[in-house]
């Protein structure tokens, strides 16, 4: 394999170049605010021991002190390619999130911009103008488009409305254009989402000012586009599901559901409470890991095996995450498409006309020559990104 691929998975990244073995790389920002984090819960535990241990058992208080501490989650929840050779990612660690660059060869990060009052991901860099694309996605539901410098200044939204703006990447050239998915929310008397529309493709001029709608479809969402220089359109075609009217027997279910959930809620207030003065959980059983590893987050939408139902592949080495309706589609000027490839996560586009894509479990390549060919076999592959190649 020639070329090199970098991917993300349970949060994590991982690179692979040419023919070396898989490595993973940490952030040290996510390490460092992790044992932020760690210390700030031995300070509290440090200052309420004595409390813990006039109310509870003896026993009790040994058992809790030999459990380990609750470590922040930290994940990598986007990246793109950036100049010279060098990976631009978003991290969130918490309430914090940022926008970092890494250079491979050197393991070297560093930081372009943080905050705590939105998430940023889905990047897109533009070579010649020094411009990262991205989506900033806020606590109310709606995601704008929104661009900053390389040198690091605060993403601005160049989109809004009450809608989901996601996944921007720029058109190969001089001009200052991208594409992106776009879905209207729709919410209900109080306020808060309940649906979505369909995602379609829309294309944001930045010289002109205007927004042209690509691809729509009732039917289906469109995700991810990539357009190259000469007006070829990339994107992954899944079938539409709004969310389905509450029936009697799911209502049934809910009600018997109820004690159940109660006892968990009461477990979990009893755990906060336990971290908060101990720093540790109630019992190891009660941490929550970031992603069960049946099933992960993309596209905002919890992904999980079964979901495919009877449209599985043949194929078990690397079994497909997603069903076959999920279609990687070439989209050529005229307006005709065409299927690429079936069961797609995720797809990055090489300049020599090399596409990569992922099923979640393996990562292919299809070659300018049409030749289709398995680079390698992964675990819970949520994006992937072509490095160079």
């Amino acid at each position: 394999m020639n070329l090199s691929i970098a991917y993300l998975a349970q949060g994590k990244l991982y690179l692979k170049f040419h023919q070396a073995p898989v490595r993973e790389f940490e952030s040290q920002f996510g390490q460092t605010v992790q044992e932020r984090m760690l210390q700030t819960q031995q300070r509290k535990a440090w200052k309420n021991r004595g409390l813990m241990e006039m109310m509870l058992p003896p026993g009790v208080v040994e058992q809790m002190q030999q459990q380990p501490e609750a470590k922040l989650n930290v994940v990598i929840s986007s990246l793109c390619k950036g100049e010279k050779g060098k990976l631009i990612y978003a991290l969130e660690a918490g309430d914090v999130g940022g926008i970092f660059t890494l250079e491979p060869s050197r393991e070297h990060e560093q930081r372009l911009f943080h905050n705590a009052d939105f998430q940023v991901g889905y990047l897109s860099f533009h070579p010649e103008r020094e411009i990262i694309a991205c989506a900033t996605i806020y606590r109310n539901g709606i995601a704008n488009i929104a661009m900053m410098p390389l040198n690091g200044s605060r993403p601005h939204d160049v989109t809004e409305g009450d809608s989901i703006d996601l996944a921007p990447c720029w058109i190969p050239g001089k001009n200052k254009a991208l594409v992106f998915q776009s879905a209207g929310i729709g919410r209900n008397s109080q306020g808060y989402v309940c649906d979505r529309a369909p995602f379609s493709i829309e294309k944001l001029d930045c010289d002109r000012q205007e927004i042209t709608t690509l691809v729509a479809d009732p039917k289906y969402d469109f995700l991810g586009p990539r357009m190259k220089a000469d007006g070829t359109l990339y994107y992954i075609r899944r079938p539409y599901r709004p969310k389905q009217q509450v029936n009697l027997l799911r209502w049934l279910r809910e009600i018997l559901l109820i004690p159940f959930r109660l006892a968990y809620a009461i477990f979990q207030w009893l755990n906060f409470f336990t971290q908060i003065y101990t720093g540790k959980p109630l019992m190891a059983a009660g941490t929550r890991k970031s992603l069960d590893r049946k099933q992960m987050r993309v596209w905002g939408e919890l992904i999980t095996p079964e979901m495919i139902g009877d449209n599985k592949f043949s194929e078990t080495e690397a079994p497909a995450w997603v069903p076959r309706s999920w279609q990687l589609v070439r989209q050529l000027t005229n307006g005709v498409a065409e299927v690429v490839a079936e069961g797609v996560l995720s797809f990055d586009l090489g300049e020599d006309g090399t596409i990569v894509y992922t099923n979640g479990s393996g990562i292919y390549a299809i070659h300018p020559d049409g030749n289709l060919e398995r680079l390698f076999v992964g675990n819970s592959i949520e994006f992937v990104a072509i490095v160079n190649g």
